[in-house]
């Protein structure tokens, strides 16, 4: 009897030390971090800036920033930008100043789109709607999309961009950050 009292308890203490564990987390496993898409993208966008941000001529105008994710400079002169996937081509940025249109590898170019190309390269002819629509880079061939982005209503001042940079993760910033890595 004494025997079947110590196997007994033994058994017991062996379920409550095993069912007792190190591990002191509570709660599920925490989301991995996005990984990097390493390739050229559509990283933020302000599609109503009344206030927010203010172009080299003093205007308010709307803009998408892109962010090179390769390990090699990009030059996107000759590329095309567009607010309408049916027309892939519809601007062609200028390739006569790769010093402004050269995005190194981990940083960022801000493009205004304000439909005022005489200011600049990085100046294009179309606006972005507040309401909503599609943003697309493709190559210098006009068909071939680099990366594209379609977005619902926007906020006055409030951006959406990529966070981390260079993710498939977005989310909306209270204080844009262009040419910036976004907060």
């Amino acid at each position: 009897m004494k025997f079947s009292k110590w196997f007994l308890l033994s058994i017991i203490g062996m379920f409550i030390i095993m069912g007792c564990s190190l591990d002191e987390s509570t709660g599920p496993e925490p989301e991995p971090e996005p990984e990097p898409l390493n390739i050229l993208c559509i990283n933020e966008f302000l599609a109503s800036n009344d206030t927010a941000n203010e172009d080299e001529f003093g205007g308010f105008d709307d803009w998408f920033e892109l962010y090179n994710g390769t390990a090699a400079a990009i030059d996107i002169g000759g590329m095309y930008v567009t607010d309408d996937l049916t027309d892939l081509a519809k601007y062609q940025i200028p390739d006569t100043d790769p010093t402004l249109t050269t995005v190194q590898p981990g940083e960022f170019l801000l493009i205004w789109a304000d439909s005022e190309t005489e200011q600049g390269v990085l100046h294009v002819d179309f606006k972005l709607s507040s309401g909503g629509e599609d943003l697309a880079i493709t190559d210098v061939d006009g068909v071939t999309i680099i990366d594209s982005y379609t977005f619902g209503g926007q906020t006055t001042d409030v951006s959406e961009g990529r966070l981390p940079d260079g993710t498939d993760s977005w989310s909306t910033f209270d204080a844009p950050t262009p040419g910036t890595s976004n907060q």
